[in-house]
């Protein structure tokens, strides 16, 4: 091994450590096209009535005219929009889009199990046999030196190129060489052994089939994303739907179909490329030594290639020889990488959001569905997206390297505002409904990225307080509770950030229509921040105890539950005395102010507490959030217990120990000794 080799294998670590970017970015595939699949079916091909189209026609009329003829506050008196407009008419069977998916999965499925026998036929593959026993031994020793599962080999004899090809489906898979690589096992043996450890790597990472799965689904939905772009705009002129809101929605619904259409091959290209760098890495690890292996990829490339390194389906031999230098890109993300997965969640997200199939299952609770689904998935996506990208930094750099997080971050946010914004038609219409043309979407996607990045900061934290656990005897549970608790931290604050853009229209509508666009979305983000607060605050919760249970989870860490525990008591113990003081007190805003410093001072206190094994921060936001549910909880019990008619309402309680709470957490991150903590005696 030389001296670069020895550098560059002390600096970094194992690329099979964490879960590689082949089955992340397939996992984005699959989830979005079964999506688009669902959708298309369902909006597209589902029965209609035939006076559905009439009065969904009336019903986008009606809305858009009541979004442009709004000034002011409504008057408390009349009708609401909701009340002058009605439900969505539009109503399909849920059997029509899952048939759909089903029938789009086994063809499919039934595609990747024909193909190895198809493939073999059509290229007149010869099966290696007893006249090349010795070769067939040879092979079959490096198979088992490697761990991989049966193999069939076959030969392409008239095929002088030195190359092979992996292929095959599970319980047969198949490795063809060709007669110019069979022709150079006995002159150049090291050669011909970095060449079958590649087709083996293949093999052993799984990732056969991966891609080839991921080549048949990105084929037969194709046809699927074209017919979405040219149909958007034209389904609404077919509805009858010719106002500047439908008009919106409708390019925005082609918009996302072409989104998609170009984030889903270059996807399959990402896919594609990744695997050969994967199976380079652990060749190299089989090898020992890459020596072998960089050489043959020395040898100049006689074919025509695409000049984006985007567009191509395989790496160039130098793009290789540069990996197997320095492997450090598998363990970072680009921005054009996470531009396209934030793309495909902000899609993913939009067709969750505003799809109709869920109205003739559950009715008026249609909406509120809607939204849990959405977001709940767009959350749980979200957060295993930050959670490989981190793994794959704190793999790749232990010691952290500046100027990892920009470029990705901003990519996200950037994709997800695209695709869950710009191509939203809930926002479209909303914006174009009252005279907007969406310049609120520049801050918009900077509190995107800045909530891209406080999540990964958040899952870098967090992470390794679990490892333990993830790797102890109940490390199945774990795997299965934390993505949930993730997912429903990001979701509670994708609640606020994914509806700023439809907060926006709305605020425009009170201010006359008359405020420039900016200011309507700042006013709208601190108004909705005020009425999401207890989403805030839950996420706030859920942040700072998923870090502590990992912390008190392992078998040994009696101190960590210790501390935990002793929080949790402190937190119970002033929330029932504030509770007291608030029923005795009322709710005025005084009232209010002074209980948000008493919780300030709580949360300081917690924080700067001397205690083993770190996270102040997360005990100050606990016990800050307990005592609010404790002291707001318990003084409404009260009331309602002794003075029914002065009880506050539930809505009350929650808006204000929800605000009160966030204020006093906020006021504790300004103080670093409630950050950063007191080191314990000794």
């Amino acid at each position: 091994m030389t001296r670069t080799d020895e550098a560059t294998a002390g600096r970094l670590r194992d690329p099979f450590a964490v879960p590689s970017g082949t089955t992340t970015r397939f996992a984005l595939l699959v989830v979005t096209t079964s999506t688009v699949i669902m959708h298309f079916v369902g909006s597209r091909l589902g029965p209609v009535p035939g006076d559905v189209k009439e009065r969904y026609a009336r019903y986008a009329a009606c809305w858009e005219e009541q979004n442009r003829g709004s000034t002011g506050l409504p008057s408390p008196n009349g009708p609401s929009a909701v009340e002058l407009c009605g439900a969505d008419p539009r109503q399909v069977d849920l059997w029509v889009p899952l048939t759909g998916l089903l029938v789009f999965w086994l063809v499919v499925l039934a595609v990747y199990w024909l193909l190895p026998a198809w493939r073999v036929r059509r290229r007149r593959y010869a099966l290696l046999g007893e006249e090349s026993a010795a070769v067939t031994r040879a092979l079959e020793a490096l198979r088992q030196r490697t761990g991989c599962e049966p193999v069939h080999w076959y030969a392409q004899p008239l095929d002088v190129r030195v190359s092979a090809l992996a292929f095959g489906r599970r319980g047969h898979r198949c490795v063809v060489l060709s007669g110019g690589l069979l022709a150079l096992r006995n002159r150049r043996p090291e050669t011909f052994e970095a060449v079958v450890l590649h087709e083996l790597a293949h093999v052993r990472n799984r990732d056969i089939d991966l891609s080839f799965l991921t080549i048949i689904s990105a084929r037969v939905s194709l046809p699927v994303l074209v017919l979405t772009v040219a149909s958007g705009v034209l389904w609404e002129h077919l509805h009858g739907l010719g106002g500047t809101g439908s008009l919106a929605a409708g390019l925005s619904n082609s918009l996302k179909g072409l989104c998609l259409v170009v984030a889903m091959p270059l996807t399959r290209r990402a896919v594609l490329r990744s695997r050969e760098y994967y199976a380079d890495a652990r060749a190299r690890q089989w090898a020992g030594s890459p020596a072998a292996l960089r050489a043959l990829l020395e040898v100049k490339e006689n074919r025509r290639r695409l000049p984006g390194r985007l567009l191509r389906v395989h790496p160039t031999a130098r793009q290789r020889r540069d990996m197997l230098d320095d492997p450090e890109p598998l363990f970072r993300s680009g921005f054009w990488e996470l531009l396209a997965a934030g793309c495909v969640l902000g899609a993913l997200y939009t067709d969750l959001a505003t799809t109709f199939v869920l109205n003739s299952a559950l009715g008026p609770g249609a909406e509120t569905a809607r939204e849990v689904l959405a977001l709940g998935t767009l959350g749980t996506l979200l957060a295993v997206v930050v959670a490989f990208f981190t793994l794959r930094l704190q793999e790749g750099f232990p010691g952290g390297r500046p100027g990892l997080l920009g470029a990705p971050v901003w990519g996200l946010a950037c994709g997800i505002a695209l695709g869950g914004g710009v191509a939203n038609p809930g926002v479209t219409f909303a914006l174009a409904s009252v005279g907007q043309v969406g310049a609120g979407l520049l801050p918009w996607t900077a509190l995107l990225a800045l909530g891209g990045y406080a999540a990964v900061r958040w899952t870098a934290a967090a992470l390794p307080w679990w490892r333990p656990v993830l790797r102890g005897p109940h490390a199945r549970a774990a795997w299965c509770v934390l993505p949930v608790a993730a997912g429903a931290l990001f979701g509670c604050v994708l609640v606020w950030l994914m509806e700023l853009m439809v907060t926006q229209a709305l605020m425009s509508t009170l201010l006359g229509g008359h405020a420039p666009e900016l200011v309507s979305f700042l006013l709208g983000a601190a108004s909705d921040a005020v009425v999401r607060s207890p989403f805030l605050l839950c996420a706030a919760l859920l942040a700072a105890l998923v870090p502590l249970l990992g912390q008190a989870a392992p078998p040994g860490a009696r101190a960590a539950r210790q501390a935990l525990g002793r929080t949790v008591a402190g937190a119970l113990r002033a929330g029932l005395w504030l509770a007291a003081a608030l029923a005795l007190l009322g709710s005025g805003p005084r009232v209010l102010l002074a209980y948000a410093a008493v919780a300030a001072l709580l949360a300081v206190r917690t924080g700067r507490r001397p205690r083993p094994g770190g996270l102040p921060f997360a005990h100050a936001t606990l016990a800050d959030v307990l005592a609010a549910v404790t002291a707001h909880g318990g003084a409404a019990l009260l009331l309602t217990l002794v003075t029914p008619q002065a009880a506050p309402g539930p809505g009350d309680v929650l808006l204000a120990g929800s605000i009160s709470a966030l204020l006093a957490v906020g006021v504790a991150a300004c103080v670093p000794t409630a950050r950063r903590g007191t080191p314990a005696a000794g």
